[in-house]
């Protein structure tokens, strides 16, 4: 097994995937994230040692550490650095919660999800 970094065209839903192998890492990533196939990308950043217990599919935040990552930023987007390379997740998530907050704000209700203000306006 070994630790894949999956990308997009579009960087919404990048993230890591423990798979067999990069086909399967990317499948796993275009199944479950919506893509269609051949929209993924991944690149092998790990062999993941025979003691360490893996499943295929999204790692853990522990599971990542344990392999050595550093998580250095664990809200939205995730940013994790691992083997002196810096990863950022996608950030499709933290561009709607952002749509989100925009529209509460506009109600008078706050950031709810308490994000920054966009300086798109």
């Amino acid at each position: 097994m070994k630790l894949y970094w999956v990308t997009t065209d579009d960087h919404d839903e990048d993230w890591f995937i423990v798979a067999s192998s990069s086909q399967a890492a990317c499948k796993a990533h275009e199944d479950r994230e919506g893509y269609n196939p051949g929209d993924a990308r991944a690149e092998a950043i790990v062999d993941i040692p025979e003691n360490v217990p893996s499943e295929p599919g999204w790692p853990s935040e522990e599971f990542l550490r344990s392999l050595g990552a550093d998580v250095l930023h664990d809200g939205q987007p995730r940013v994790v650095e691992i083997g002196g390379r810096k990863f950022c997740e996608g950030m499709l998530e933290s561009r709607l919660n952002e749509i989100v907050d925009d529209e509460f704000e506009a109600r008078g209700q706050g950031r709810l999800n308490q994000t920054k203000k966009s300086s798109f306006h």
